[in-house]
Formats: C-alpha cells, sequence, structure tokens
C-alpha cells in the first residue's frame, strides 16, 4: 500500500471514530476489546488507553515488555503533537520526505510508526489517546481499527462517514 492510500485511509478513519461520549467505563471496556483482538495475533502486546493525559487503561501480555511501553509513551506523544494517528504522521512524513530531525522531534519522545490512535469526542476533539506496541506497526494500527469497528457496530454508535 502507497503513502497516499494509508493517508486517505486514516483521514476516514479519524473522521469516522469519533464517540459521542467516552468515560474511563467505556476505557475498561474498550481495552478489555483491545485485548481480545490483540490476543489473535498470539504475540505480547501493550496497550494503554489516556483520558485527558490521564493513564486509564494500561495492560502488557505476556511476551510484552518494557521496551513496547516505552514505545506506547512515544506513539502517544506523536498522536498528542499532529492530532492524528500515528500511521498517519509516519506516512506523510514518507510521502513528504519530512525527517524527525527537521522537525526537531527527539525520537526518544515520538515515534513515526503506526499504533497510535486520537480519542475523539464529537463536537469536543481530542480527548485521548489509544496506543498499542508488539506487532509490526501496520497491524499494531489495524488492532486498534478492528477494536473501533467492533465497538461503534456492538454499541450502534453513528459513525460519521
Amino acid at each position: 500500500m502507497d503513502h497516499k492510500t494509508i493517508i486517505d485511509s486514516c483521514v476516514i478513519q479519524e473522521e469516522r471514530f469519533q464517540f459521542s461520549s467516552f468515560s474511563r467505563e467505556d476505557a475498561l471496556d474498550f481495552g478489555m476489546l483491545l485485548c481480545e483482538i490483540a490476543r489473535r495475533y498470539q504475540q505480547g502486546v501493550a496497550i494503554v488507553i489516556e483520558i485527558n493525559g490521564l493513564r486509564v487503561f494500561q495492560h502488557v501480555a505476556e511476551g510484552a515488555g518494557r521496551h513496547n511501553v516505552e514505545w506506547l509513551g512515544r506513539k502517544i506523544n506523536t498522536v498528542n503533537q499532529f492530532g492524528r494517528s500515528s500511521l498517519h504522521t509516519w506516512a506523510k512524513f514518507e510521502q513528504d520526505g519530512i525527517t524527525m530531525e527537521e522537525e526537531r522531534l527527539d525520537p526518544a519522545r515520538f515515534a513515526m510508526c503506526g499504533g497510535g490512535f486520537p480519542l475523539n469526542v464529537r463536537g469536543v476533539g481530542q480527548v485521548g489517546v489509544i496506543a498499542v506496541s508488539g506487532l509490526p506497526h501496520l497491524d499494531d494500527h489495524q488492532v486498534i481499527v478492528d477494536a473501533l469497528t467492533e465497538w461503534f457496530s456492538k454499541k450502534h454508535e453513528k459513525c460519521f462517514t
């Protein structure tokens, strides 16, 4: 898949998956759904959900470790810096030939890869971040998208289209 296709797909996902509200109880339920979906990959995955800078859900599966938690932090910083998924930012940088150094982004604090997604509430904007680490970065992103797709389907919550 080329970078433009990834960017276009991310734009659609970011517009589509906006919650009507998102509580800490929702974070627990959504986090458990992420865990369930991540288990299908049969690899150790770390998951975090933050709301307004507060870590309200975290799970580090067997096989995942401190390095995955560190990646989560970098993905969260990238989402917060750019207001879009970390995959979207990675693809945009790749497409435009931009480097982290040119943007003065410390690689110890930011990650140009998939696995971070903005937690947006309709009419409010970004209120948090969902992040996954432990799989190839496109799969980290896909775990989040699969969970969002299932959540919106089960909750019968309208997606923007």
